[in-house]
């Protein structure tokens, strides 16, 4: 009883040990003008976060240099760790950094690691796979329409949607990965507690619900261009496998591509006409020998992911639970994933044999609207993921 006793005692006082280097790891990762390359240098030669905090300023400017230690003593006059520390978690913003068990070793195993992140809702798990979705900010209603499928076949299949949360791509693609019940994560280009674009309120506090948002910046950090493209680093690290939708020859898509090469990771890119300039940058990339996907089954083949939960039901089982008529699943059939007008529908059917009048085709429509199996818009029609409500 003494034994065990004694043994709890010592696990707690570990704990609050390892909860106070927590505290001022974070106080050193709130220090901006701090490189993470500083950090991860002083944090080796101190031993703990707290004695960086304790460390004199001849040993400071010693490591890291004259301008670095003027930040660090200008911080450390301004906020106490325990006012920063209460600060994060008051605005229901979490913190880990390398030190720490949850800390994704998907971002350690990079050669520019961050020190710590800033998260709300969760981290990705160490072990589920991950794609990151990305492309352009102006995409085409052929973007959306793929940025869609993949994601929503990914998320039924378990696989999480990694990307920016940024307009276009990245925010089309996460929306349809929690839309069709899946998780997906952002790493923002600013603060974790600054909403940006704003356009995306709406995604970020569903991110929080069914995924997390993160950073390596600071809260508070507003968005600037030079914090963009170090933070598709960490998208290219979190994911297995980089999906590029659609990307102009020219895009800052195309950074986060370079970042997956040089970390190793497979980087896939979707076709596209050879007069779009919204496909140029993915055709280049397919010339360069990036692997090509028409499909999220191409890829989930292709990185052996068949053993993952996929959809619960496959079209006939989706069909019947519908209980839609003969005639509307024949239509069914006949939709794709991209929208069509009623005439090209109607060719379709008459190629494949059917007997269907306009009038019942349009009937037929009206059902699969009616049971959530199509949508329509513009009146063009196209198929309706699994999941999406």
């Amino acid at each position: 009883m003494v034994e065990n006793r004694n043994n709890l005692y010592q696990t707690e006082v570990e704990w609050k040990e390892q909860e106070k280097d927590r505290i001022y790891a974070c106080w050193m990762d709130t220090i901006y003008w701090l490189a993470a390359a500083a950090k991860y240098k002083l944090l080796a030669a101190a031993g703990t976060a707290q004695d960086v905090y304790l460390m004199s300023e001849r040993h400071i400017t010693a490591l890291v240099g004259e301008k670095a230690c003027s930040h660090i003593m200008q911080h450390k006059k301004r906020y106490h760790p325990q006012r920063v520390w209460n600060y994060v978690a008051g605005n229901g913003i979490n913190y880990t950094y390398c030190r720490e068990p949850d800390f994704p070793q998907k971002l350690a195993n990079i050669p520019d690691p961050p020190f710590g992140i800033f998260y709300k809702g969760r981290l990705p798990g160490e072990t589920v796979p991950a794609v990151a979705v990305i492309g352009s900010r102006k995409c085409s209603e052929y973007g959306t329409c793929m940025a869609e499928q993949f994601a929503a076949g990914f998320a039924s299949a378990g696989v999480d949607v990694i990307s920016g949360m940024a307009l276009g791509i990245d925010g089309i693609s996460q929306r349809m990965a929690l839309r069709a019940g899946g998780r997906s994560f952002a790493v923002l280009g600013c603060g974790v507690d600054v909403v940006y674009p704003k356009a995306n309120g709406r995604l970020y506090r569903q991110l929080q619900e069914k995924g997390g948002v993160m950073s390596e910046y600071p809260p508070q950090m507003e968005p600037r261009p030079a914090l963009f493209p170090p933070r598709n680093r960490l998208i290219s690290a979190l994911a297995d496998v980089i999906v590029v939708v659609e990307a102009c020859e020219k895009s800052g898509t195309l950074i986060t591509v370079d970042m997956a090469l040089e970390q190793g990771k497979e980087v896939y890119a979707l076709p596209g006409r050879c007069t779009d300039a919204l496909s140029m940058g993915c055709n280049r990339l397919l010339r360069q020998g990036a692997l090509i996907a028409v499909s999220p089954d191409d890829i989930i083949s292709d990185m052996h992911w068949e053993h993952l939960a996929k959809q619960s039901a496959g079209t006939e089982s989706r069909l019947t639970d519908k209980k839609i008529s003969e005639t509307a699943k024949e239509i069914y059939g006949a939709l794709g994933n991209l929208p069509a007008t009623q005439e090209e529908i109607v060719a379709r059917l008459r190629e494949n044999g059917c007997t269907l009048t306009v009038p019942q085709i349009c009937q037929g429509l009206v059902e699969l609207e009616l049971t959530g199996l199509a949508s329509s818009r513009n009146r063009q029609y196209k198929l309706l993921s699994a999941s999406a409500k």
